[in-house]
């Protein structure tokens, strides 16, 4: 007679255990991929960013001129190392026309309104205006100017000013800059409207793609010359 054989079957302990092996490998590879991803991948992928700060202070006087130091800090606080290419600096000297008290006109039409009841900002006048090409954006060279996450570097300028004339300072700053990893985009300094001002050079036109990695980041502050 021929005998009946039943088929072999995992038991439950072999089944778990089984179940567990996988587990446990899978979330190995998952930490292994999450580092990878977070260590190489994330930063490659992400937007070049950088922050503007400036501190404005006085330090001197003489005769009619009053010294202000400025402090401007620019500051990587993104996740990928950066390529600073343009730094201008525009500096312009404010006046206001105190016209007494009245009461504020009707908004113009348009997308941005700046009104005031008791006075009037005329056109500002450029003090001073300097402007910096780095390593990769001059087609002469340059000082080279990569800052990793995290990393901040300041710079200090005296300028002078007139408080007989002016009743403030409009500090502007503009920064260009790209990933490391990008081709650098080549700049050139020209004046617009008396203010100088760091854009892509002629080769942009020819060649957009290359220019299109370039990012920009724009400050401006106020300082008061009125004694304190």
């Amino acid at each position: 007679m021929a005998k009946h054989t039943e088929p072999s079957r995992f038991s439950a302990d072999v089944v778990n255990s089984i179940v567990q092996t996988l587990a446990i490998v899978g979330a190995g590879a998952w930490a292994v991929y999450t580092f990878i991803y977070e260590a190489r991948i994330a930063p490659g992928l992400a937007p070049p960013t950088v922050s503007v700060s400036t501190a404005l202070e006085r330090v001197g006087r003489r005769g009619d001129l009053v010294a202000i130091r400025s402090t401007v800090t620019r500051r990587n606080v993104g996740q990928t190392e950066v390529r600073v290419l343009g730094l201008t600096y525009n500096v312009v000297g404010v006046r206001v026309r105190f016209a007494g008290e009245g009461a504020l006109p009707a908004p113009p039409s348009a997308g941005a309104v700046a009104q005031a009841r008791d006075y009037v900002e005329e056109p500002g006048e450029v003090l001073l205006r300097q402007g910096i090409l780095f390593e990769g954006a001059a087609g002469s060279p340059g000082d080279p100017s990569g800052l990793n996450p995290g990393e901040a570097v300041s710079r200090d300028l005296i300028f002078y000013a007139d408080p007989s004339r002016y009743d403030s300072i409009r500090f502007l700053v503009a920064l260009s800059y790209a990933k490391m990893s990008a081709p650098p985009v080549p700049l050139v300094l020209e004046l617009r409207d008396g203010r100088i001002a760091a854009v892509p050079g002629s080769e942009c036109q020819s060649r957009p793609t290359p220019c299109e990695a370039l990012a920009r980041t724009d400050f401006g502050t106020e300082f008061s010359l009125w004694s304190p």
